[in-house]
């Protein structure tokens, strides 16, 4: 499968890393701004906060900004991130994601039961149903850039759909490889977008002035760590950064990936910086978190092609042709930002390939030396990266 040439704009703040802008609103909340998001765009006029800037602690739960009050409580921390909102329901759809997980966890696949979990939903509510993974995968209007990018309505849904029906990027596959594009699909490509987007959605609507915490552009900011982390954090994105943060020795001294520590870290900062109405502060703290994302897709994809390597030296198809749907998975949560920033997407993409060669076109150094030039324009170390154990 071949990078496709990008046609979509990047918002850089402070370091050249991407949060791609497409049309679109929150899944639940009015309609924004479709501008794309540059710092080299003149910054919208806001009003001013309505009372005096709160000095909150990003270890306490922020007080509320007397713009106007929230309807409901704020919903209760999850992994260390306190919620200005409520977010109640948004962070149950990672729940969804682990239930799909252990229908996978079985001999016998039962795909007719995923589907139906990923197009109907379980456990997230809203007000004319169920919030679902499909649903949102499926849009074709959401603030991620993914759509201009592979040039297609959902790449979302088309890669992880096709997986579950064995149909189209998947026609021939095992039952391994399409597990694994199920699985990396859902926890990694679409929560992720979906974090994307709601990031996305709530600097559009800090920059119209829209700080109501309710429904305004901090509401939007909480929902993105409640579809990065959420109720059960190991099956959503924050479980994939603190296991790649094991395999590379990325760690803090609580156990925590280096790269999760720091986008909560930004995910706080953000938070605060939309109480305040500090729309260049919410920018900034984004592409803080975009840079980290990268991170942690950086190590999985050198993780996943350094394993193709080993499989072909054992002579292990099966391995071979699951590893490779697992780096393509996560490689492609990363591909649309990394690859304007410099990256060969083509040779990752080779490397990658479902129904090529496995290990003809190289492993782990080659991805790395593939994303060097994006790493080095995100102000990516080595150090960050770490080393593969």
């Amino acid at each position: 499968m071949r990078s496709l040439r990008p046609r979509s704009r990047f918002l850089a703040a402070g370091i050249t890393a991407a949060l791609a802008m497409a049309a679109c609103g929150s899944d639940d909340a009015d309609s924004t701004s479709n501008e794309s998001l540059t710092t080299n765009v003149p910054t919208a006029q806001l009003p001013s906060a309505t009372s005096p800037t709160t000095d909150m602690s990003s270890t306490d739960a922020p007080a509320a900004s007397t713009a106007e009050t929230p309807a409901v409580a704020a919903t209760p921390a999850d992994a260390g991130y306190a919620y200005a909102s409520n977010v109640d329901s948004h962070r149950l759809v990672v729940n969804d994601v682990c239930e799909v997980k252990e229908l996978l966890d079985v001999d016998n696949v039962d795909y007719d039961a995923i589907n139906v979990l990923y197009t109907d939903g379980k456990n997230s509510v809203k007000s004319d149903g169920y919030r679902t993974i499909g649903g949102f995968a499926s849009s074709a209007d959401r603030k991620h850039g993914l759509s201009d990018f592979y040039a297609v309505p959902a790449p979302l849904n088309d890669f992880v759909s096709s997986a579950i029906a064995g149909t189209g990027l998947f026609e021939g596959a095992t039952d391994s490889a399409r597990a694994q594009g199920i699985e990396k699909g859902i926890q990694n490509q679409i929560m992720v977008a979906w974090v994307v987007h709601e990031l996305n959605t709530a600097v559009s609507k800090a920059e119209e002035g829209n700080f109501d915490i309710a429904k305004g552009a901090v509401h939007n900011w909480d929902e993105g760590w409640a579809f990065y982390a959420g109720a059960e954090p190991g099956c959503g994105p924050h479980g994939t950064a603190d296991s790649r943060g094991k395999n590379f020795g990325t760690l803090t001294d609580d156990g925590s990936s280096v790269a999760n520590a720091a986008i909560l870290a930004a995910m706080m900062t953000g938070r605060d910086a939309l109480l305040a109405s500090d729309v260049e502060g919410a920018k900034a703290a984004a592409a803080d978190v975009i840079k980290n994302v990268v991170v942690t897709y950086s190590q999985a994809a050198i993780r996943y092609a350094t394993l193709i390597e080993t499989d072909v030296a054992e002579s292990d198809d099966d391995a071979a042709s699951k590893h490779i749907a697992e780096g393509l998975a996560f490689w492609r949560v990363i591909e649309a930002y990394v690859t304007p920033a410099g990256a060969d997407g083509e040779t990752i993409n080779a490397i990658f390939a479902l129904g090529g060669t496995p290990g003809a076109n190289g492993g782990g150094d080659a991805v790395r030396t593939a994303l060097q030039p994006a790493w080095n324009a995100l102000g990516i170390t080595a150090a960050d990266i770490g080393t593969l154990d």
